[in-house]
């Protein structure tokens, strides 16, 4: 029996790519908006991983919206992005997403997940350098083809599971990608949810629909008390339905209250 105990310690607490990473078990939080899911965290100072389902958190999934972040790099990079101020002109083809249907700045068109816009910048960017600039991100295994340049981050086989995904967010938190680190600050100061005296809360979410099945994410970082966790969850209904309004809320509040129960975020 102890060197069971030892073993098991020992399995919780092994080294990933260099970094230590010890399990904790979430799934309440989970079962609580009906869902199953993973999350993975990474504290910088303590250079250690914390993982609830470290196989699910090797699984590759596709990016969906969370794909606006190297798309707004890769835009800033390329200059189809002039700068934070970018408007794009709304096309006049009314969608069922008010908020889509006029002109929008660059920072509005990520708070709405403004599908036409991001695909304005694929269209821009093209295969070519968004084949050269993905693989210098090592942004998970995008596959950008001219068939799918508007649709590959949504739909298809392109995949990235939570460990290449924070250790993308991990890289842009450092300014240490390929693009220039002005370009990285812009990009990073883009995707601020909350801001308090105690905390600052960057991140956004996404979802995709294939065949059927429904997957999405919510991914980002704290800066709290000097240091920085970065994180990355990924759930899908537990019944195989589409998204609902549990579905919906529940990415982002499972992973706040996870990170409050680890003491890194206040209420």
């Amino acid at each position: 029996m102890r060197f069971l105990a030892l073993f098991l310690v020992l399995l919780s607490s092994f080294s990933a790519r260099g970094q230590a990473l010890t399990e904790r078990d979430f799934k309440k939080y989970f079962d609580s908006y009906g869902l199953r899911g993973s999350f993975l965290l990474y504290d910088q100072k303590a250079n250690r991983y914390t993982a609830y389902d470290v196989a699910r958190c090797n699984q590759g999934y596709l990016p969906g919206a969370t794909f606006n972040i190297p798309n707004t790099l890769i835009g800033l990079e390329s200059g189809v992005l002039s700068d934070t101020s970018h408007v794009f002109p709304w096309d006049q083809v009314k969608r069922d997403q008010a908020a889509w249907n006029r002109d929008l700045r660059l920072g509005a068109a990520l708070r709405h997940d403004c599908q036409p816009c991001m695909q304005q910048i694929a269209q821009e960017v093209g295969v070519p350098r968004y084949q050269q600039a993905l693989l210098r991100l090592k942004f998970g295994q995008m596959v950008v083809t001219p068939e799918v340049l508007q649709t590959f981050w949504t739909a298809g086989i392109s995949r990235i599971s939570q460990f290449q995904m924070v250790t993308f967010l991990r890289h842009l938190y450092a300014e240490k990608l390929p693009p220039a680190p002005h370009n990285q600050a812009l990009t990073k100061q883009l995707f601020l949810l909350k801001s308090t005296p105690q905390f600052k809360l960057y991140g956004t979410s996404a979802w995709t629909q294939r065949a059927k099945l429904t997957n999405g994410w919510f991914v980002g970082w704290l800066e709290q008390a000097g240091n920085v966790y970065v994180f990355a969850l990924n759930a899908e209904p537990k019944d195989g339905k589409p998204a609902d309004e549990k579905f919906m809320a529940g990415r982002q509040a499972i992973a706040e209250q996870i990170l409050q129960e680890m003491a890194l975020l206040t209420n």
